[in-house]
């Protein structure tokens, strides 16, 4: 063997993910790789003897626990609000070498141009993408992009990194097998890569269906049962914990069966403010559930099985590993990249010139608003009597409920703050479309102002006062997106997110920013975090009613916000 450096890393607790086996040894990088693995006691100088190396160099690890790096096997980095090089300097320092994505929310702003973006964006984070499949969610909204079975057939083979269909959310359309959902699979199936699928509570029969047309993953299970059935008909079952959906305790159920192999641990989103302990979290609430090694596994072969990717402390492996100090708390101590701890790399990150970024600044197209566009036919202008449709959130669920009460009711409602008012502008095409409703209980004053909103992320924007919207709005336009907060007319905090309205190239200034508008959000609303609600409020695929620039969408239909 010829190389520059041989370092040497001696006392090892090594974690083996292929044997589930804590063993004591040695190992050797090289340059990037893994060269040797010693599972002996003692270092045997013989396995260096005939090196041809410039240099070697000795670490001695006194007992430490090392494993390969994670990897999250479901994610969308969008919902960090970071590009990808700057979501991985977070990424990495909690153990994360590997991700796959399914950059649905870029794609449904800019397409195929935005999955390639995602794709090379990131320096040292591994990055690897599913197609996204559903783009844009439904008919019933206005997307920036789409992405037929045309683009999917394009974007496939595109790269060694691309690995299939990501998350097939049309499950009726499998089951009643629509010719272009079919297509899409079948395009997938051809390419010999995975298709992911996403389909919550889906059992019985319609299951069996969905599973017969080529789906082999899910990480949308609800239920214990459901997602040992799944297990059991032959899917890779992905229990999440992330941000919003926080499905950990289906562990319960899934350990009762023999072989845990095929389950995955993800995130799927994970908001700015717990990138600092990510998987390490994850992690460390998995293990009330499943054994320590188990719940590695979850995270390193498990997927890595799955995608056909490499992982595990082994010769010719990329030498990416992590050190740690307690396994069973996960006290993470090093990160080990390339063969070269985390530090080095870190000085080594260089930040792309604003100018890089610049085509994907270009996201709205929509003009500035003013008082009159935002009145209610109804109840601000020519008021009718008859019963109005309000939206319902429910705490800590993606679902909403709908409420019907007199038009003279949710007038003086309006009035206390009790209800608000909910605007959705469609902003990529410049149709002028502008959903209009009410919600309850949102906001005690003022108006807040989005252009993250699931899928499509349109505008949305929420308030008590009507003139407070109109500011927000414009505002937000004006900083090419992000979130805005108004208070007697008054901008009081605004944050850029100035990639395609829902990311930036900024981690600090995002921190700054985002930390003042969640102090100034919380003097305004009783939600634990409103950003995070309201950017599913427009997302017209989860019943029971919400809102997209075409109007109130009631379970997949077009309804009138107001009953005569």
């Amino acid at each position: 063997m010829v190389g520059k450096e041989l370092v040497i890393f001696k006392n090892a607790n090594i974690v083996n993910v292929f044997t589930k086996e804590i063993i004591k040894g040695h190992f050797g990088v090289l340059d990037e790789k893994f060269l040797f693995v010693e599972y002996n006691q003692r270092f045997s100088e013989e396995v260096i003897k005939n090196l041809k190396v410039e240099k070697v160099k000795e670490i001695d690890l006194k007992g430490a626990y090392v494993t390969p790096t994670f990897i999250d096997g479901h994610i969308h980095i969008e919902s960090s609000h970071l590009v990808p090089s700057e979501f991985e300097k977070f990424a990495l320092k909690t153990g994360v070498g590997k991700v796959v994505i399914d950059p649905h929310e870029i794609a449904n702003v800019f397409g195929a141009e935005g999955i390639k973006f995602m794709l090379f964006d990131a320096k040292l984070l591994d990055v690897y993408v599913m197609i996204p499949s559903c783009v844009p969610a439904s008919p019933l909204e206005t997307s920036g992009a789409v992405i037929s079975a045309k683009e999917i057939k394009d974007l496939i083979n595109f790269h060694e990194r691309v690995l299939g269909l990501a998350e097939v959310m049309n499950f009726p359309g499998v089951i009643n097998e629509e010719p272009e959902v079919l297509e899409k699979i079948k395009i997938a199936k051809n390419a010999k890569k995975l298709v992911d699928g996403h389909a919550p509570l889906l059992r019985g029969f319609e299951l069996n269906k969905y599973i017969f047309h080529g789906i082999m993953s899910d990480h949308e299970c609800v239920e214990g049962e459901e997602a040992l059935e799944k297990l059991r008909l032959g899917m890779w079952v992905m229990v999440r914990e992330g941000t919003s959906s926080k499905n950990l305790y289906l562990l319960e159920n899934l350990k009762r069966v023999g072989d845990l192999r095929r389950i995955m641990l993800v995130s799927d989103d994970v908001s700015f403010f717990d990138l600092s302990e990510y998987m390490l979290n994850l992690l460390r609430k998995a293990v009330k559930y499943v054994d320590v090694l188990t719940a590695i596994q979850m995270v390193t072969i498990n997927p890595a099985m799955y995608f056909n990717l490499s992982t595990g402390i082994k010769p010719g492996e990329k030498a990416d590993f992590l050190v740690f100090k307690n396994l069973e708390k996960f006290e993470l101590e090093e990160v080990w990249i390339k063969g070269k701890s985390l530090s080095f790399w870190e000085e080594h990150f260089d930040r792309k010139q604003d100018n890089f970024y610049q085509k994907f600044t270009e996201s709205f197209n929509v003009r500035k608003q003013n008082l009159e566009n935002l009145l209610i036919e109804g109840l601000d202008k020519e008021k009718v009597h008859g019963r109005v449709r309000v939206i319902k959130p429910l705490e800590g669920s993606l679902i909403t409920k709908e409420v019907l009460i007199p038009v003279d009711d949710a007038l003086r409602l309006l009035e206390k703050g009790e209800i608000n008012r909910i605007y959705v502008l469609e902003r990529h095409k410049g149709t002028g479309k502008i959903g209009k409703g009410l919600i309850w209980g949102v906001l005690k004053e003022g108006a807040i102002a989005s252009s993250y909103a699931h899928d499509s992320h349109n505008i949305i924007a929420i308030g008590k006062d009507i003139e407070d919207i109109v500011i927000a709005i414009n505002t937000l336009i004006d900083i090419k997106g992000g979130f805005v907060i108004v208070k007697d007319k008054k901008v009081v905090s605004a944050v850029p997110l100035e990639i395609g309205g829902i990311m930036t190239a900024n981690s600090s200034i995002l921190k700054d920013k985002l930390t003042g508008f969640y102090k100034e959000l919380k003097k305004l609303t009783p939600f634990k975090d409103l950003l995070l609600d309201m950017s599913f409020f427009s997302l017209s695929v989860i019943p029971e009613l919400k809102i997209t620039e075409k109007g109130l969408i009631k379970n997949f239909q077009i309804v009138p916000l107001i009953e005569s």
